[in-house]
């Protein structure tokens, strides 16, 4: 099936008592973090219901291909399920995409949240079926792992309609200006992962958020070249960078990651922050795909004009 072009479809807001899925698309899961993760979806006011593979194994992955897929499917056609979660990332997201039924999916739209390695279903789910997505904290991979306080609260807010400014203080500022665009992005492994696929990210005329965890400077490197080469940041009108959670030099004089930035950007005339809670952090901001914000660099702000949801 293919979408009419620039039609995305948004998904309707959650109300307390609202039951929410969750599946694992990916990774095997941790059954500790994922019951703490489920209380504090309890918590939120929302009734958690477990797709029937997300304990399974098959190597690195949360079951076979087939199973996670049926997982996602069951949740889009219960119509009892008003949003989907996903438990955590690791590896895997896209050997379920020809598993999936785009139209049925149009059809059921519904909130779908995760982040990490389903940064590729996330573009899947835009580019090849249509509708919004969010990137954000997952249930076992997140909100298992750390308390996030603010997180927690910001991921319900938005979810269930009510507006928010994004503030970090803690962002630093790497090219100063201010702009508005779309959202969109994602870890970077996964960014490059998706350059020459059918659900490659697009990103002229989009604020373009990038984050990844545990990689060495030279990687990081490498991938943003490659999105640089790749024409990626041609046309983009301002860049977040997650926290980039121990992304380190291997050795001291290989320098900070504002170095790499500033071989990538020579004479930046976009704004670009970085450190900011996006991805795998202790902190992490949940983010409507395809939605008008407004990035400020001298507010470490992003505002967004809505919550993605109708």
């Amino acid at each position: 099936m293919s979408k009419k072009p620039g039609l995305i479809i948004r998904p309707s807001k959650l109300n307390s008592g609202d039951k929410v899925g969750i599946v694992a698309p990916a990774g095997p899961v941790n059954k500790k973090q994922l019951e703490k993760g489920l209380e504090v979806i309890s918590e939120m006011g929302f009734e958690p219901v477990l797709g029937n593979f997300v304990h399974e194994r098959s190597r690195f992955l949360a079951g076979t291909d087939s199973q996670r897929a049926k997982d996602v499917m069951d949740m889009v056609r219960n119509p009892e399920i008003k949003a989907i979660f996903c438990a955590r990332g690791g590896y895997g997201a896209n050997r379920i995409l020809n598993h999936l039924d785009p139209k049925v999916i149009r059809k059921n739209v519904k909130i779908f949240v995760g982040s990490s390695d389903i940064t590729v279903l996330l573009h899947y789910l835009q580019l090849k079926v249509g509708v919004l997505v969010f990137h954000g904290p997952m249930i076992a991979g997140s909100f298992g792992r750390a308390p996030m306080k603010s997180s927690r609260e910001q991921f319900k807010n938005i979810l269930m309609g009510k507006p928010n400014s994004l503030y970090c203080r803690r962002a630093k500022i790497f090219s100063k200006g201010s702009a508005t665009g779309k959202i969109t992005g994602g870890c970077l492994t996964l960014l490059c992962r998706s350059i020459g696929t059918s659900f490659e990210i697009q990103t002229r005329n989009r604020i373009l958020f990038i984050e990844d965890v545990n990689e060495p400077f030279y990687k990081l490197d490498g991938m943003l070249w490659q999105l640089k080469e790749a024409g990626k940041f041609k046309g983009v009108r301002g860049i977040v960078f997650g926290e980039m959670v121990n992304c380190k030099p291997q050795k001291p004089e290989e320098g900070k990651f504002e170095n790499i930035l500033a071989d990538l950007f020579p004479d930046s005339n976009i704004p670009i922050l970085t450190h900011c809670p996006i991805g795998h952090g202790k902190e992490i901001w949940t983010l409507p795909f395809e939605t008008q914000a407004s990035l400020d660099t001298s507010t470490k702000t992003l505002n967004l004009k809505n919550c993605g949801v109708k």
